[in-house]
């Protein structure tokens, strides 16, 4: 049969048909008595045309060589097949086992062929056993070549849950390991066709099913002694997942147990030439307002010798030590899952990770707050390798259902207790604390436990309270037909606060106790990491008044100085400021700006606070209130904080900021922690004086001196 790879070349009249031998290594010139330097003043146009001529009539000889001992061989092939009388597909009650291995010239596996009476006719018999060669490794891999109609009907009718099976072709052909899953049912198959009206397919099947149960007795007798202890080996890796079953595993960031459906394994080799069983899997997942597929792979590397099931990577689900323990939790997971579909305010402690710029997963310990929003996650994180959610649709009717997965577009409130079970471990939000985006396990996610304490503990004059309080409250309890808005349609109807004083004395607490109080995010920003480029600037705050905005939260921009500044010659920062200006005449939301300073401040901006309040130092009585406040919430496992009145007293004496008290007392209560003990006064002096001798050594002394001082 002629190659379609090199069509034949077919010269016209004009042209050799058989160039000259070797043209390529033909003299390039023969030297011109008159042309100075001989040949190689030649016209580069000329010698480049003549060297493409060569090349032509060198691959035309080539072409024609090939063509003519193809067309040979090729005519031998028909008047072979002449004298052999014709036979119809299936027709011979018996199947064939055949190699095939890697052809170099065709750069294709082909079968490799016995000289006999009629091998070249393959298709009269009900099947074919082909062995695959791997080019590579040598390895084997058998296919089972089906010729038989009736024996395909069957397949299709057995194999249509497997999504790896496709058996649509007029003559397929089926991995014969797949077939090890499915041998009760072709026996059971069999048994109903025995008797029937149908000879011919309950032959061709019985013929299936003894070449398959005598290919895997020794599979079936070495497996089921390893089952019986729950232990497998890496050769028998393959047959230990049954088709959509479902397995066991873990999240890679968070290590959360994960429930999946199995869809195939293969072995693959690493970068180092290393082996490993590559297992693909699928489970649900959510896209933005529905449930749709993922589909995930899992690595088992090689091992030598007998192994526990369940220390692989994964395995099936019902081979799981603690399997309806771990079963209920993996539903509540998915039910929990579904219920977080969309934007929620929680509270979250354990692991959650981050993929970085080269695709390798960044672990972070995180207890804080945070927002669970897949939405922003992606518009915010567009490089992100965010799963791809596919539509879960019906499959031909020819190659069957997708099993247990049901319709396209999934509605969460249609999932049955199995779909729960293999939905995702994780979801997508924005750690508030930290200010990052990250992935967080499902079950470390709950409940936020909202402070007791209030705005009443910022330590501020009644007279300052009053108005924050009042403008906040009426902002979330306003309605949208209120009259009173800005004449100029489409302008924003937030509330911006500006906070100035020194640090510590409370003007970031206003902001925490007012999002406490009314059980609302709040979104802390600060001004030094928004870029100085106004071009950058404007996509920057765009975005955090979006997301402010999104989530309802408190927008809390801290040490906003350079967007405050009084607009100069500096071109620089008067487009800050005009950035600034018009995205905040647009926020719809409550904004407090914080500023250790004030000196000049623009006039636009001036006229776009609502309410603007200066924090003095803390006096006395009110550095008592914060030590107690702050005391309140430094509770050890071993109860709460050993600190009598006396002791309080002699603490509010120290001129210390509210910031400064808050570390003090997160640094008592950690090595409270680490004595196993509650916080006392001796732990809150120790604090203070490390602290203190950090202030002498880096302010009383200059920076040389400083750092001689340890050497």
């Amino acid at each position: 049969m002629a190659s379609h790879l090199v069509q034949p070349f077919h010269p016209s009249p004009a042209q050799h048909t058989t160039p000259p031998s070797s043209p390529l290594h033909q003299p390039i010139d023969a030297k011109e008595p008159n042309a100075p330097n001989g040949r190689l003043a030649q016209d580069k146009n000329d010698f480049e045309s003549s060297l493409a001529e060569r090349l032509l009539a060198t691959l035309e000889k080539l072409v024609a060589e090939r063509s003519t001992s193809e067309s040979s061989s090729s005519g031998d092939d028909a008047a072979t097949k002449a004298k052999e009388p014709k036979v119809e597909r299936a027709s011979k009650l018996a199947y064939k086992r055949v190699e095939e291995a890697w052809d170099d010239k065709s750069w294709k596996y082909k079968i490799v062929e016995t000289a006999g009476p009629g091998v070249k006719d393959l298709d009269q018999y009900v099947f074919l056993v082909r062995d695959r060669i791997d080019r590579k490794t040598d390895e084997i891999t058998s296919f089972i070549d089906v010729k038989s109609p009736s024996l395909r009907d069957v397949l299709r009718e057995v194999c249509r849950d497997i999504r790896v099976v496709s058996l649509a072709e007029e003559t397929p052909s089926i991995e014969q390991n797949i077939l090890f899953h499915v041998r009760g049912a072709l026996k059971a198959q069999h048994q109903r066709a025995i008797g029937g009206e149908n000879t011919t397919a309950a032959q061709h099947l019985g013929l299936l099913v003894d070449c398959i149960e005598t290919t895997f007795q020794p599979t079936d007798q070495q497996l089921s002694v390893l089952l019986a202890k729950n232990e497998v080996t890496y050769d028998l890796l393959w047959a230990l997942f049954k088709p959509n079953a479902e397995v066991y595993t873990t999240c890679k960031g968070t290590d959360a147990p994960m429930g999946a459906l199995y869809n195939h394994c293969e072995e693959r080799l690493d970068m180092d030439g290393a082996k490993f069983m590559y297992v693909e899997i699928r489970y649900l997942s959510s896209n933005r307002k529905t449930v749709g597929e993922v589909t995930a792979g899992r690595k088992i590397p090689y091992f030598r010798g007998i192994k526990k099931i369940e220390f692989l990577q994964v395995y099936p689900l019902e081979y799981h030590p603690e399997k309806e323990k771990m079963t209920k939790d993996l539903i509540d997971n998915g039910r929990k899952f579904v219920s977080l579909m969309g934007l929620h305010h929680r509270q979250y402690e354990g692991k959650a990770f981050f993929i970085d710029d080269e695709g390798e997963i960044v672990k972070r310990h995180i207890n804080d707050r945070i927002m669970i929003d897949a939405v922003c996650f992606q518009e915010q994180n567009p490089g992100h390798p965010f799963p791809q959610v596919r539509k879960v649709e019906p499959r031909d009717p020819i190659t069957g259902p997708i099993g247990s997965l049901g319709l396209a577009d999934l509605d969460p409130s249609q999932l049955e207790e199995n779909d729960f079970l293999i939905c995702s471990p994780t979801v997508f939000g924005f750690c508030l604390g930290s200010k990052t985006f990250l992935e967080f396990a499902v079950a470390n996610i709950t409940e936020i436990s909202w402070s007791p304490s209030s705005f009443k503990d910022v330590k501020i004059p009644e007279s300052q309270k009053k108005p924050i309080w009042a403008l906040t409250k009426t902002y979330l309890d306003r309605d949208e037909s209120d009259g009173f808005r800005d004449l100029v349609q489409g302008k924003g109807r937030g509330i911006n606060f500006l906070l100035y004083g020194p640090p510590g004395v409370g003007k970031t607490l206003t902001a925490e106790t007012i999002a406490e109080t009314y059980r609302i995010p709040l979104y802390t920003v600060p001004a030094s990491q928004i870029s100085v480029d106004p071009v950058k600037v404007e996509r920057i705050l765009t975005s955090i008044f979006k997301i402010a905005s999104q989530w309802k939260a408190i927008l809390l921009l801290d040490e906003a100085d350079v967007f405050l500044a009084q607009r100069s010659n500096d071109p620089h920062l008067n487009a800050l400021v005009s950035v600034f200006l018009r995205e905040l005449e647009q926020y719809d939301g409550i904004l407090f700006l914080t500023t250790n300073r004030v000196q000049s401040f623009d006039e636009a901006m001036i006229s776009r606070i609502h309410l603007a309040l200066q924090y003095n130092p803390l006096g006395r009585d009110a550095r008592e209130a914060v030590w107690k406040y702050f005391l309140g919430q430094a509770n050890t496992k071993q109860g709460s904080p050993n600190c009598p009145q006396d002791a309080v007293d002699e603490l509010a004496e120290k001129e210390l900021n509210g910031r400064e008290i808050r570390n003090a007392v997160f640094i008592a209560r950690s090595m409270a922690q680490y004595e196993e003990t509650v916080v006392c006064a001796t732990h809150l002096n120790e604090s203070i004086s490390a602290r203190k001798q950090f202030q002498r050594d880096f302010q009383g002394a200059g920076v040389v001196e400083n750092l001689q001082s340890y050497f």
